[in-house]
């Protein structure tokens, strides 16, 4: 599953960071500027849904 993370800076390096807190990670991209003139960027997390304990 892939999600997409929209915000300034810190605020999506932060939200980052817990969506690899809940999920298991495959890969977490560098932050990628948004375009125009807007100070967002962008993160795009890949995860997989946490397997259940046995």
């Amino acid at each position: 599953m892939r999600i997409r993370i929209i915000g300034l800076p810190e605020e999506a390096t932060q939200a980052a960071n817990l969506i690899a807190r809940t999920f298991d990670v495959v890969e977490i991209s560098r932050p990628i500027p948004c375009r125009g003139a807007s100070r967002n960027v962008r993160i795009y997390a890949e995860v997989r849904l946490p397997q259940p304990a046995e």
